[in-house]
């Protein structure tokens, strides 16, 4: 490459050479003859001669490609990585899970079937929920425990057959170790496993049944209309001294539909069994029409005298009646929410005395049907709980905890009992 400019200098150092020979001859040779150079030296190639004082920018330097091994797994796609970790690491053979010993597996398993075994098959929702894990969980541990040569060893020299009473005897499996079940094949391992898992499948069965009835019976109570009961200042209580519990009406073919065509369902939470001495500290009552329920009223009365082992025992807490009304400030809208002489259901008449105690006038004249009495003459059976009577008449027990959930339990089976009798479903 040449230069321009220093050509054109030397060009124009040759003139004015030229031009001061007029003047002094020497000079202008000089001037001349470093023109001529100039010239010559911008004609010959960069680098021969005299350097530039201009330094020619270095060019950017290539990137250089990185070796294969070089390349960095997370900076590439995520199949590529996948092939590139195969190619580069071969795959570990897959180590065998760590087995526990057979001892603590056989303690295991035995605690957990015994569990299983004794389960009520009742509860709240989330308690059978629970309970059919756990069931799960148990056939597949089960299965595994089964391939292990230990534990399949183990078993087999601790089970026992017992050809009259057709069980297996296993310690610690289920109440006193015995398992009902059948010898069908020549191995012994085999029948007790198929024992084992019928039982826990049976028990999951039930639980899943009786998961969709308690779901059932949560969803009618969560759907019931709320009654708030309007609070006024409390006044002294004038106890309806008056009153006195009458016979229970009778429940028969002759007994009118339209008198059932309203009712109240009654549960109460007390701190004792007297009237006269203990208080009222939970009531629901709960409105049937056409024997459907309604309308809910469910409130908690602060006690004056405290709370006593009694009432922790059927359930109620510090926290229920922590802020609650005194049961003088609610009073009047219970009776206004009872007005209309509608029958009264109860499975314990007798706490009715609670509320007549307190001062409530709404008590007089009203047919009062006992559950408890009502389903032992309908069933044959010894009625002694709320539990008793539900199972009696239907195939699940809900679980019971407050008085809201007493009134439909025994709404329903009074309903029930209504059905047997009087034919309602019938067509």
């Amino acid at each position: 490459m040449r230069s321009v400019k220093d050509i054109i200098i030397g060009f124009l150092l040759i003139l004015i050479g030229f031009a001061l020979s007029a003047y002094s001859l020497p000079v202008s040779i000089v001037v001349a003859v470093g023109g001529l150079v100039m010239v010559v030296l911008g004609a010959l190639p960069k680098g021969i001669g005299k350097k530039r004082k201009e330094e020619t920018p270095p060019e950017p330097p290539v990137r250089e490609e990185p070796e294969p091994d070089a390349l960095q797994p997370e900076l590439l796609p995520d199949i590529l990585t996948d092939l590139a970790e195969k190619s580069e690491k071969p795959e570990p053979a897959p180590v065998p899970p760590v087995q526990p010993e057979a001892e603590p597996l056989y303690a295991t398993l035995s605690e957990a079937y015994t569990r299983i075994d004794a389960l009520p098959c009742r509860g709240a929702a989330w308690m059978l929920e629970r309970d059919i894990r756990l069931c799960g969980a148990f056939r597949e541990r089960w299965d595994g425990a089964r391939q292990q040569p230990p534990f399949a060893d183990l078993l087999r020299s601790k089970a026992r057959y017992n050809d009259y009473s057709d069980e297996f005897l296993l310690p610690g499996f289920g109440r006193h170790g015995r398992i009902p079940g059948r010898r069908s094949s020549g191995d012994l391992l085999d029948d007790l496993s198929g024992a084992i898992l019928k039982r826990v499948a049976q028990q999951q069965t039930a639980l899943q049944s009786a998961l969709q009835a308690q779901k059932w019976f949560e969803s009618v109570l969560k759907r019931l209309p709320p009654v708030r009961p309007e609070l006024r200042e409390a006044v002294p209580a004038r106890p309806n001294a008056d009153w006195k519990l009458p016979e229970p009406a009778p429940l028969t073919r002759m007994t009118s539909r339209e008198e059932l065509e309203t009712f109240f369902v009654l549960a109460c939470k007390t701190t004792g069994k007297s009237a006269a001495r203990d208080e009222l500290v939970q009531l629901a009552i709960l409105k049937f029409r056409r024997f459907s329920p309604q309308a809910l009223l469910c409130t908690c009365f602060r006690p004056e005298k405290g709370l006593t082992k009694y009432a922790h025992e059927s359930g109620v807490t510090d926290g229920m009646v922590e802020g609650a009304p005194a049961l003088g400030q609610a009073l009047a809208s219970i009776d206004a929410f009872l007005d209309g002489g509608a029958p009264l259901v109860l499975f314990q008449p007798e706490q009715l005395a609670f509320l007549a105690a307190a001062g409530s006038r709404v008590l007089d004249g009203r047919s009062i049907y006992d559950i408890k009495v009502l389903t032992g003459q309908k069933t044959g059976q010894k009625v002694q709980t709320l539990d008793d009577a539900f199972g009696a008449l239907f195939s699940f027990t809900p679980e019971l905890g407050g008085a809201g959930q007493e009134a439909l339990a025994c709404g329903l089976v009074f309903c029930e009992l209504c059905d047997r009798t009087l034919g309602l479903t019938r067509k």
